[in-house]
């Protein structure tokens, strides 16, 4: 009983607080009184993970120190992303991450195995070193694909990421086709796949020629391995 009252207290709170409290509130995999949340990352195990595709993770991906982590390098190819078994339609999903000096990663939702890559399915929240990092061409990303934004769309509102190193809270959130994606308790991106508005972004944007984009409605939670260093931590979720 003392649970409940608690989370029914914590739901009130501000994003940023509740994401504090959660962190004390919820070990483990979640049982119903948690509210709905569930752990995805028991802290020890890769228990719940599986590498894309059936690729095998190869020591590239551990659990470390409480953490989900992925100790790759530059052009250390194949890429091993690994997915969650589970799958999920409409969702809340909050998750911590931090970075090195140059770092590309990102968590990708409504990923369908099949194609090459994750990102071929799965839309994109960018976990990136906005400064630091440079393409294949030694050149910065533009801002629309930078951390937090509507990735390789629409830029971020503002830039939320705390410096290389330290820890950053981050949630996204779908509901039906509404996307909204928080960076430090600051929402940073708000886009409605399918809309006319979207279609006509998609039409000018990379994405364009990848036919499965976003269309599956349901799929597996993906990390992304982009040959750098990251690290995660309480990745919990709520279905919706």
């Amino acid at each position: 009983m003392h649970q409940i009252i608690m989370i029914k207290t914590m739901s009130k709170l501000p994003y940023f607080m509740l994401t504090a409290a959660l962190a004390f509130s919820i070990s483990g995999v979640a049982e119903e009184n948690d509210g709905g949340w569930i752990s995805l990352f028991d802290g020890k195990t890769l228990n719940g993970w599986k590498g894309y595709n059936d690729a095998e993770i190869n020591g590239k991906w551990m659990a470390k120190d409480g953490t989900l982590h992925l100790d790759s390098v530059p052009d250390s190819k194949p890429y091993t992303n690994i997915i969650t078994e589970q799958q999920f339609d409409d969702f809340d999903l909050l998750f911590e991450w931090k970075i090195e000096k140059g770092t590309n990663s990102g968590v990708m939702f409504h990923v369908g195995e099949g194609p090459p890559q994750p990102y071929l399915t799965g839309p994109e929240y960018q976990v990136l070193d906005n400064e630091g990092f440079r393409n294949g061409k030694g050149e910065p990303v533009t801002e629309a694909e930078k951390t937090g934004s509507h990735y390789a769309v629409e830029p971020a509102t503002s830039d939320e990421t705390k410096p290389i190193g330290e820890w950053n809270q981050s949630r996204i959130v779908v509901k039906g086709n509404h996307v909204e994606y928080y960076t430090n308790g600051v929402k940073t991106a708000n886009y409605k796949m399918h809309s006319e508005k979207w279609k006509g972004q998609i039409a000018n944007a990379k994405f364009s020629k990848w036919k499965d984009y976003a269309t599956l409605g349901k799929g597996h939670i993906g990390l992304q391995d982009h040959g750098h260093k990251v690290w995660f931590r309480n990745l919990k979720i709520k279905e919706l």
